[in-house]
């Protein structure tokens, strides 16, 4: 799956996913400037600090059953995007 954010600073945590995924690729279009990520069953609170990815792109290979969260810090460009590719984890039948 494929989906593309237009996140500001303001909006705080942010979903990029709605389910588990077996990978995930979260990229911004400003890759100067740092994005946060975590992952969490239901939205963090606003004092969760997240990872923060200091280069262009983040990424995770291991099968996670969490939704995955972006947020952004103040000093980065209004309507920035956020492009997310994932694989879902299979639904077990």
């Amino acid at each position: 799956a494929t989906a593309n954010f237009d996140i500001d600073a303001e909006d705080g945590w942010v979903a990029v996913t709605s389910e588990g995924v077996d990978f995930i690729r979260i990229r911004s279009n400003t890759p100067n400037h740092a994005f946060f990520v975590t992952t969490g069953s239901s939205t963090p609170a606003n004092t969760v600090i997240g990872f923060k990815q200091m280069c262009d792109e983040f990424w995770c290979d291991v099968p996670v059953g969490d939704n995955f969260y972006v947020r952004l810090a103040e000093n980065v460009p209004q309507n920035t995007r956020i492009d997310v590719f994932y694989i879902p984890t299979p639904a077990t039948p």
